[in-house]
C-alpha cells in the first residue's frame, strides 16, 4: 500500500472499516511488560544506590495527597509514648474567648489550614480556637519545634550530671569523630546553635535527598554519623536537621552510660512532660522499630496537643520555673533564647528582639509556632497543615505570619 492510498482496482474492504494493523494487538502487552520492566529496574536502582527511602517518602506523602511530611502522618512511623502524670489544666483567663479575631486574621488561618490557635496570658488561657477536625486532644506533629525541646532535655541533662557541660565536646560520647581535626572540637552547645560545621544540605521537597532520607529512611544515627564536618566549628551558621539529630545520638548514648536502656521518650516523660503536667501523653517516632535499635528523630517529630505544646512556652517566659520550683536553670535558659551567630537564632530557639514586641519561639515546618513575648507575658501557639513562607517579616528571615500572630495576640490581651 502507498502513502497515497489503495493501488487501482484494489477491493475495498468489507464493513467500510479500516484494516487492522497486523500486531497490534500483540504490541500493547509487549509496551505494558516494557513498563513493568523499566520500573522495577528503576526501583533495583534506588535500591542499590542507598535510595530505598524513596517508596516509603512516595506512600507517605503524594501518594497520600500531600507534597511533603504532614502533621498527621505519626502511624507511618514506629513510636514510643511519651507518657503523661497527674495533668494541670490550663486556667481561664478572667476574659476567656471575649475578645474574637479580627476577619481577615480568621480568614487566613483557615486558608492555611490552621488547626489550632491558643494565646495565653499570665499562665491563663486567654484565646483558644481550633479548626476541624482539629480539637483540644488532637496530636499533631511538632516538626522542628522538637529541636527546642532536645536542647531543652540536654539542658536538663546536663544539670542532673548525664552530660558534663552544655559546651561538652562530641568526642565525649561521639568516638566517630576522635580522628576528624573538626568534629574532635566541635560541641553540644553548637550543635544546639547550628554553628558545629556537621556536613548536611538541608531540603524539605526533592524526593532523594539528606533530609529525606532522615525524615523517612530506617537508620537514623548511623546517616549523621557517616557525615562529617565541613568547616571549622563555630564559623558559621547553617540550619540542620542533621546537627539536632546528631545531638539526639548524643544524648541517647549519655543517658544510657548511666542508666542502661533509658530511652530519650523516657527521659523526656519524667524530666518534662510529667512535671509539667502535660493533659495528654505524646508520641515520639523513631527511625526503626525499638527492638530493632530504632531512636527518636529528635530533630523533628512529637505528637502533642496544642495546650500542651503551649506550656513549653509558658516555661520559656516563667525562665525555668515551673509553680515555684525551678526546673531549668535561668542561666541556661537565658543562655539559648538570645542570638548567637545570626541576630534571629539562639540555641533551637528563633528570635527578633529588635521588634516593637520582642519575642522568641519554636519553629516546626509548615507553620507550626510556639511563640514567647515577654513584654506581655504571652504565649502563642499556632499549628497547621501550611504556611506562607515567601514573605518574611522585618528582620528579612522570619515568616511575616509570625509578626501577624504577635500582634493580634497583643491586640487580645491589651483589650
Amino acid at each position: 500500500m502507498s502513502a497515497a492510498g489503495p493501488s487501482p482496482g484494489a477491493k475495498a474492504p468489507s464493513g467500510g472499516s479500516e484494516p487492522r494493523a497486523a500486531g497490534s494487538v500483540g504490541a500493547i502487552p509487549k509496551l505494558l511488560g516494557a513498563l513493568v520492566l523499566l520500573v522495577l529496574l528503576a526501583a533495583l536502582a534506588l535500591q542499590l544506590s542507598g535510595h530505598g527511602y524513596f517508596w516509603r517518602a512516595l506512600a507517605a506523602t503524594y501518594l497520600d495527597g500531600h507534597a511533603t511530611a504532614h502533621i498527621d502522618d505519626a502511624a507511618n512511623f514506629a513510636q514510643r509514648r511519651i507518657a503523661a502524670g497527674t495533668p494541670q489544666p490550663w486556667p481561664r483567663h478572667a476574659r476567656y474567648n471575649q475578645g474574637t479575631l479580627e476577619a481577615p486574621m480568621q480568614d487566613y488561618l483557615r486558608r492555611h489550614g490552621t488547626a489550632a490557635f491558643l494565646v495565653a496570658q499570665d499562665g491563663a488561657l486567654l484565646h483558644e480556637q481550633y479548626f476541624a477536625p482539629y480539637d483540644a486532644n488532637s496530636r499533631t506533629n511538632s516538626f522542628s519545634m522538637a529541636k527546642t525541646i532536645t536542647t531543652l532535655q540536654v539542658g536538663l541533662a546536663v544539670q542532673q550530671g548525664y552530660i558534663s557541660s552544655f559546651d561538652a565536646p562530641l568526642t565525649e560520647r561521639l568516638p566517630e569523630y576522635a580522628a576528624d581535626p573538626w568534629g574532635r572540637r566541635a560541641t553540644v552547645a553548637q550543635l544546639s546553635s547550628m554553628k558545629a560545621g556537621h556536613d548536611w544540605t538541608e531540603n524539605y521537597y526533592l524526593p532523594l535527598n539528606i533530609t529525606t532520607e532522615l525524615y523517612f529512611g530506617r537508620d537514623a544515627a548511623g546517616l549523621v554519623l557517616r557525615q562529617g564536618f565541613e568547616r571549622e566549628p563555630g564559623s558559621a551558621y547553617e540550619y540542620s536537621s542533621g546537627s539536632t539529630q546528631l545531638l539526639g545520638v548524643f544524648l541517647q548514648r549519655a543517658l544510657a552510660a548511666r542508666e542502661p536502656g533509658l530511652t530519650i521518650s523516657a527521659y523526656l516523660s519524667r524530666s518534662l512532660w510529667q512535671p509539667l503536667g502535660m493533659n495528654r501523653e505524646a508520641i515520639y517516632t523513631l527511625d526503626r522499630p525499638g527492638e530493632q535499635g530504632g531512636i527518636e528523630r529528635t530533630y523533628c517529630c512529637i505528637f502533642a496537643t496544642a495546650q500542651d505544646f503551649a506550656r513549653f512556652g509558658q516555661l520559656l517566659l516563667q525562665d525555668g520555673v515551673w509553680q515555684g520550683r525551678p526546673l531549668l536553670d535561668r542561666a541556661f535558659v537565658e543562655r539559648i533564647r538570645q542570638p548567637d551567630l545570626q541576630p534571629y537564632y539562639g540555641h533551637s530557639l528563633w528570635m527578633d528582639w529588635r521588634y516593637r514586641h520582642p519575642f522568641y519561639f519554636m519553629q516546626g515546618h509548615q507553620g507550626q509556632y510556639v511563640i514567647v513575648v515577654p513584654s506581655h507575658r504571652l504565649v502563642v501557639v499556632r499549628l497547621g497543615q501550611f504556611r506562607n513562607k515567601d514573605h518574611k517579616g522585618p528582620n528579612g528571615v522570619t515568616p511575616s505570619e509570625v509578626y501577624r500572630f504577635v500582634d493580634h495576640a497583643v491586640a487580645l490581651a491589651e483589650r
